[in-house]
């Protein structure tokens, strides 16, 4: 069988589980961890604090220290999850001074709100400059707002400290809330590790006192946010892409973009072990993609293929991304003689009419237009794309395996 991918497992989880491995008193063991930079930009600052890390062929093994290290001086370099999640862990080490730096990318994104959410609980922290400077204690709890139209990350890195704070916490959702899913994510992995959550419309309710239990081992879902560039190719090729995965439905949100795809008119087929995408008649669909906001550069190069125009729906949020992702889209495929635009916040692709102009289509520095932008590149080879060693944020070898694949128009 040829063309078969297979993938590391998920930085979405594995970022999750390693701010839980924190609490623990034992080892944990991550059965299939992975190697792209935002997963060891948290695993250095982590060591940085004391814990100690064993890689093996396919393990990670997290061991807590006899004593976490104070006074540290942690930097993250661009990634935005790795930033909040660890920030809402370090404002709960009681007694802990750390102070937390990031890249010049990192911070024009948002992270005030969260901040302020922080200390609304109880943090002590100081944000007049950079680094940010952290007096750990134990947060209060209660109830509290929460804008959930920017970032669910700003709930999930709550989430994931809140059964150690002094009293039950209820957050409350302000606004339309993005990346639903995400959030479900993260209560699925903390209900793994033995803590129960309640989310019920705009609320979400967890009780104090619950402690996480260490499970020994814990098995990490396979990246399908990866896996979605390749279902794309598969769906511009008459040769069936493989990737892994299998009959069973899967926790990570992106997993549900093959659905997009079969309503596009790709075929797919789901057995055991794996799942097969290949060449249908594409036509364009309208579509909201509030929930999976990371694959919309992806459905937007896949729609100039299509036979109709494609419209999308909510994604306002995107330009609170790696980059302005709406801005960046519009901008290089319209330089290249695109028909896309965005307006009345719908963004609208029409089918390609002809060949694309030669042109350097500028990624941003965003590993997501990256890949999105080099679907554009199989086909078109006279394309080229700036910065694409950004990939090792999430997807270090996206271009050895694409490089592998034998794609038939």
């Amino acid at each position: 069988m040829e063309n078969i991918i297979k993938f590391e497992g998920s930085k979405s989880i594995i970022q999750r589980v390693l701010i839980i491995s924190t609490f623990l008193k034992s080892p944990l063991r991550i059965i299939n961890f992975s190697k792209c930079e935002d997963v060891q930009t948290l695993i250095f600052n982590l060591t940085k604090l004391g814990f100690s890390f064993q890689n093996g062929d396919e393990f990670l093994l997290i061991s807590p220290p006899q004593e976490i290290r104070n006074s540290q001086e942690l930097f993250i370099q661009n990634s935005g999850t790795a930033l909040r999640l660890l920030l809402s862990r370090l404002v709960m080490m009681k007694d802990m001074k750390t102070s937390i730096d990031f890249s010049t990318q990192l911070k024009k994104r948002p992270i005030k709100s969260l901040i302020k959410i922080l200390q609304n609980l109880g943090a002590d922290i100081n944000y007049q400059q950079f680094p940010i400077e952290i007096n750990g204690k134990v947060l209060n709890g209660g109830k509290i707002e929460i804008h959930a139209d920017v970032s669910s990350q700003f709930i999930s890195s709550i989430l994931l400290v809140a059964p150690y704070f002094d009293a039950d916490i209820e957050l409350i959702l302000k606004g339309k809330i993005v990346s639903r899913p995400y959030i479900k994510l993260t209560q699925k992995v903390m209900k793994d590790f033995g803590v129960e959550s309640e989310f019920k419309r705009n609320r979400i309710f967890v009780s104090a006192n619950q402690q996480y239990k260490n499970p020994a081992e814990y098995h990490v879902e396979s990246d399908f946010s990866s896996a979605c560039y390749f279902w794309a190719l598969g769906a511009l090729s008459s040769s069936p892409i493989y990737t892994e995965g299998g009959s069973k439905e899967f926790s990570q949100p992106d997993f549900q973009f093959l659905k997009i795809l079969s309503k596009m008119g790709a075929k797919i087929q789901r057995k055991t072990n794996f799942i097969s995408v290949r060449k249908g008649n594409l036509v364009g669909i309208e579509i909201d993609m509030k929930d999976i906001p990371d694959q919309v550069p992806t459905l937007a190069v896949l729609a100039l293929f299509a036979e109709s125009k494609t419209k999308i729906k909510n994604i306002h949020h995107l330009k609170y991304k790696e980059s302005n992702r709406i801005f960046g889209l519009v901008k290089e495929l319209q330089k290249i003689g695109c028909n896309i635009k965005y307006e009345k916040e719908v963004l609208i692709i029409h089918p390609l009419k002809k060949k694309p102009l030669k042109a350097k289509l500028h990624s941003y520095q965003d590993h997501r237009l990256v890949m999105a932008f080099y679907i554009l590149k199989t086909k078109f080879p006279y394309l080229t794309i700036s910065d694409e060693q950004v990939v090792k944020k999430s997807y270090p070898d996206f271009f050895e395996d694409i490089k592998g694949l034998k794609l038939i128009s």
